[in-house]
């Protein structure tokens, strides 16, 4: 259902009633007034999540907010609501019904296959959404020492220097709320040639630098192209999984797939999985 939380209990339950007649008995006669059943909301919390009869609006209770809050991703914000019968009042206008098979409309199933749908990436993507511009939150505003005035504008990280071993934590686990999911999309990482020059911060010559740090190379002496030599997987789900890893042997240049004490060759086109989770490159010089 599609309605204005503004409404009352009434109008709620006629809208509920509305949804659910093509499943009445024909004899039965429904009354807007008292309550005819309870109503649930899901998510967020346990705890006093029936919505009240005595409420003006009773989609403003706090519960409501709280699913809000917590919601899962897919499709539009959206709360789900469960509606709890009285047996005797269920029984009078849908009869004794056994089982009770409500199907959803075609537009929910491929919104669903939609939202399931594992996409892939590059790891070039990936650096770029990471050295991205962003705009500042209000409250992740900070304050300038001189003016003592919120500044909100706009920030972007970027890479100062790169060392010579570029170890790739892919981030595989996303929270939402209370829940944590693990993401499987996978990352299209190059095993040669990763060139890192396209992130590293345009630095000036009068940069200044502190005692721990060398100077700027000359722009010919940058080497920014890197190759991989091992892969850590992480197969499974957030409460239990197997670890495995795939390396790059230096003395006949060819990859080997170790699974505990299991080692095979594998071919290099069968490096990059879904499972990828942590990339081991080292610097061409």
């Amino acid at each position: 259902m599609r309605e204005d939380r503004a409404m009352s209990w009434e109008q709620l339950q006629q809208c509920i009633m509305g949804k659910m007649r093509y499943l009445m008995r024909r004899e039965a006669q429904v009354q807007a007034s008292g309550s005819l059943f309870q109503v649930r909301v899901v998510g967020g919390s346990s705890l006093c999540s029936y919505l009240s009869p005595q409420d003006r609006r009773p989609l403003y209770h706090p519960a409501v907010d709280r699913a809000l809050q917590f919601g899962g991703p897919g499709g539009p914000v959206h709360v789900k609501l469960v509606v709890e019968w009285d047996l005797t009042t269920k029984e009078c206008l849908f009869g004794n019904i056994q089982e009770e098979v409500v199907e959803d409309a075609e537009s929910v199933r491929m919104k669903q296959q939609l939202h399931q749908q594992q996409h892939s990436c590059t790891l070039s993507e990936c650096f770029q959404l990471y050295t991205k511009e962003e705009q500042l939150a209000p409250d992740d505003a900070w304050r300038c020492h001189h003016c003592q005035v919120l500044q909100q504008g706009m920030v972007k990280i970027s890479l100062w220097t790169l060392p010579d071993i570029l170890i790739i934590h892919l981030k595989r686990f996303r929270q939402v709320g209370e829940q944590r999911h693990k993401l499987s999309t996978l990352v299209h990482f190059p095993l040669r040639g990763l060139d890192m020059a396209p992130h590293v911060a345009k630095r000036s010559r009068g940069s200044k630098w502190g005692p721990w740090r060398q100077p700027l190379p000359e722009e010919g002496q940058c080497n920014f192209l890197y190759d991989l030599y091992a892969v850590c997987n992480h197969h499974g789900s957030l409460h239990g999984g197997h670890y495995t890893a795939y390396c790059c042997n230096s003395l006949d240049g060819r990859w080997y797939s170790y699974d505990d004490s299991t080692v095979e060759p594998v071919m290099e086109e069968d490096i990059s999985t879904r499972g990828a989770y942590i990339l081991f490159y080292q610097r061409r010089n």
